[in-house]
């Protein structure tokens, strides 16, 4: 079976390792967060949510169509900030 990103149905390849670079580093951030006492408590639960929606996305590609840009470009919407 062919990927297409027209279908939203699941993650092209480019896409999966986007995401699952993005993952790492909230989780790389968020592990290290502790020790160098960089991160405040609200930027903390940001990180933590943020991860959780790149997972989302990686489980269920299928709503990948309504956060991608270049999904919503390919499925006719106008760039932002483009009238």
């Amino acid at each position: 079976m062919e990927n297409t990103a027209g279908t939203g149905k699941e993650l092209l390849e480019f896409e999966r390792t986007y995401f699952e670079r993005l993952r790492l580093a909230a989780q790389v951030i968020i592990e290290a967060a502790p020790d160098l006492e960089l991160v405040t408590g609200p930027l903390e639960a940001e990180l933590q949510i943020f991860k959780e929606r790149v997972e989302f996305l990686l489980l269920l590609p299928e709503y990948a169509a309504d956060v991608l840009p270049w999904r919503k470009m390919l499925n006719g919407e106008q760039p932002p900030g483009k009238p």
